[in-house]
């Protein structure tokens, strides 16, 4: 078996959940995100280790990881935020989870299987505020949505949410949608509705005027994407490998598919058993770090399929017994999915998340 594994660290998750709770009111309680997986970390051990560090909810994007965590003996209050067929809905229902809604039929399914079950069923109605994606959109709509669901005595209206979708980078367009749900909620509780009301993530949950009943942290709880709480939160993935091959080059000796790098010197290139294959971005090709001897190593030569080409020249003393990170900290140096994800062009989402079940993952405190 190759030595390439990613580790989860639960204790720095923890820790990232207790900083947020420090950071927002006592009254305001927290839902934490731990759809796709917790973002790559294993959300049933995620969510049990979240449960006994100051999460109050969680949150998950379809029913089967509902299930999941239910399954999985997670208590307590589990929203799922995405849209669902009617099994799914039914589904929510019998699991006994939230569901988030939009539509009168949405409603009227979770109204008939709860009926059916003898049991009440829970939803979120969420407010389609700039986003464009799903929701409630306009006064209309939620007038027959409010309508409807006066309609459905088995469906508890939960909750009422929204999602912003520039507040770290537009707050013009983030006070518009602000100004969108308040209009909205203030029709919802004229109605006679009481539900709890949420609509920042891990970008605006520490704006006070943003926070209402509760927040959802997501991408925060994983260590990343909040400047305001920048020293504060830790990445909890480590992406790490030893070498299967060292071997001297010569100056002028090319490196990898494409020739795109050529040696400068007499060069000691270190091979590792990792490539895109694996989900590391071949966007990384001559660009990205990797930490020997807790030092920063260059790749050089475009990742391949399976393995990817380190230059170690300027680190002394190192062997095929060396750990070598790609994600994650070494000695005084870390690589972070923020640093990967500017190297790539995208966001630290999509770093966390895109390595493939080859690389096998351990959990630990």
């Amino acid at each position: 078996m190759r030595d390439t594994i990613m580790k989860v660290s639960l204790g720095a998750i923890a820790a990232n959940a207790q900083a947020i709770r420090r950071r927002i009111p006592a009254r305001v309680r927290m839902m934490c995100v731990v759809k796709a997986d917790a973002y790559g970390h294993d959300a049933v051990q995620v969510a049990r280790r979240l449960a006994s560090a100051g999460a109050d909810a969680f949150a998950v994007a379809i029913v089967e990881e509902a299930e999941a965590l239910r399954q999985a003996g997670v208590g307590g209050m589990i929203l799922i935020l995405g849209g669902a067929s009617e099994e799914s809905l039914r589904q929510a229902v019998r699991v006994g989870v939230s569901q988030a809604v939009y539509t009168p039929r949405m409603l009227q399914v979770l109204q008939d299987e709860a009926a059916r079950c003898g049991r009440r069923a829970a939803a979120h109605l969420k407010i389609d505020t700039g986003m464009s994606r799903v929701g409630v959109r306009g006064e209309a709509d939620l007038k027959a949505m409010l309508a409807c669901w006066q309609g459905c005595p088995n469906v508890d209206m939960e909750g009422m949410f929204t999602h912003f979708c520039v507040a770290d980078s537009d707050p013009d367009f983030t006070a518009l949608q602000k100004a969108r749900f308040d209009a909205a909620l203030e029709r919802v509780r004229r109605s006679g509705f009481s539900p709890i009301a949420h609509a920042a993530a891990s970008s605006a949950m520490l704006d006070p005027a943003l926070q209402y009943d509760m927040v959802r942290p997501g991408i925060a709880l994983y260590g990343s994407c909040v400047k305001q709480m920048a020293g504060e939160l830790t990445g909890a993935q480590t992406l790490s490998t030893r070498p299967i091959r060292l071997q001297w080059i010569a100056a002028g000796d090319t490196v990898g598919y494409g020739r795109t790098f050529t040696a400068r010197r007499d060069t000691l290139v270190m091979t590792l058993p990792i490539g895109y294959g694996d989900g590391y971005p071949r966007l990384l090709s001559n660009r990205a770090p990797v930490l020997v001897k807790g030092r920063r190593a260059p790749l050089i030569g475009r990742v391949c399929m399976d393995m990817v080409m380190a230059d170690v020249t300027d680190i002394p003393g190192v062997t095929l017994e060396d750990e070598v990170v790609l994600l994650g900290a070494q000695g005084g140096e870390r690589i972070t999915a923020d640093e990967l994800a500017e190297l790539t062009q995208t966001i630290p989402y999509e770093i966390m998340l895109g390595f493939s079940a080859r690389i096998p993952v351990r959990v630990t405190e």
